[in-house]
């Protein structure tokens, strides 16, 4: 069956010696081919909009639309290539998701460990990982006298429906 992202979430959450930035992207969107009797043998490709972000105040958001140039990177693609360790309970699973984040030229093989529910009707999927931000050619920017670590946190949701 074919789901097509309605809504989604990417949330990054970058530390400091003195306090956490955590910042949010909320335009997701993708396509999942999957059976809900076979998830793993999935497959999707989704996008997020870069350039539609959130820092919790201005100053962030326009030093790391500047830093990470945003603009001239406007979209990131994460294709899901396999999933394994699936864990069923009805229509709801868990589950780990191997595949490729692709953006700023670079491409960085990725596992997520998530959960979620997949139906003949509906898809919707939580997962998180770690990621070094040098793997795609980035350092932690600095917030006043802050220095973020390289390392951050991503959570990542998408929600959807079969494709008519």
């Amino acid at each position: 069956m074919k789901y097509a992202v309605s809504s989604g979430k990417l949330t990054v959450k970058a530390r400091s010696s003195v306090h956490d930035t955590t910042t949010t992207w909320d335009k997701v969107s993708g396509d999942v081919e999957a059976d809900p009797d076979a998830i793993e043998a999935a497959k999707a490709t989704f996008t997020v909009d870069m350039t539609s972000f959130d820092a919790g105040d201005w100053l962030k958001n326009r030093k790391l639309r500047k830093d990470f140039d945003m603009d001239g990177n406007p979209s990131a693609t994460f294709v899901l290539d396999r999933v394994s360790d699936v864990v069923r309970d009805g229509n709801k699973f868990t589950a780990k998701a191997h595949g490729t984040l692709r953006w700023r030229g670079k491409e960085v093989v990725l596992e997520l460990a998530g959960q979620g529910t997949l139906d003949r009707d509906r898809l919707d999927a939580r997962a998180s990982f770690t990621l070094d931000i040098k793997r795609l050619g980035l350092q932690a920017p600095k917030f006043f006298v802050f220095k973020m670590e390289d390392e951050v946190t991503v959570e990542v949701s998408v929600r959807g429906g079969v494709q008519a």
